[in-house]
């Protein structure tokens, strides 16, 4: 399965991020993850038109694949892992939330996803095959 991976890039998310590519390229899933993807001679162009690359680039990968894993930190989890998750949702992708942490989460993402597990361990457990429609009890704002 082709899975985008949607989380921050905070660095002191950083491990978390790589724990779940870890889980999913061990059961054999092809991720695509925006930090790993680099615009060549990035720093030659000027801001605008490089952030239009990145975009470009991250839509490409969203519209390929077959599910996309978002990294939830609550209401407060990045603009940008959010809008690729309601992206997908919109375009009719299997959005799976991870849950990493018990604060309320954002009402649209918690409305705008196929399925919720809980840390990275219920990523680890996720049922690939049947995809089961999960939901969380997490309050939601």
């Amino acid at each position: 399965m082709k899975i985008y991976l949607a989380t921050t890039l905070e660095p002191d998310k950083r491990k978390e991020m790589f724990s779940a590519l870890e889980i999913l390229r061990g059961q054999g899933h092809e991720v695509y993850a925006p930090i790993e993807h680099k615009i060549p001679n990035a720093w030659d162009w000027p801001n605008a038109e490089w952030g239009l690359m990145v975009f470009e680039s991250d839509i490409n990968a969203i519209q390929e694949c077959d599910a996309v894993v978002m990294l939830s930190h609550g209401r407060y989890s990045t603009a940008g892992a959010n809008w690729e998750a309601g992206y997908a949702f919109g375009i009719g992708k299997r959005v799976i939330v991870v849950e990493m942490t018990n604060e309320p989460m954002s009402l649209m993402v918690a409305n705008g996803r196929y399925a919720t597990v809980k840390g990275l361990a219920g990523l680890n457990r996720y049922d690939w095959e049947k995809m089961p429609k999960t939901r969380s009890e997490t309050e939601q704002k």
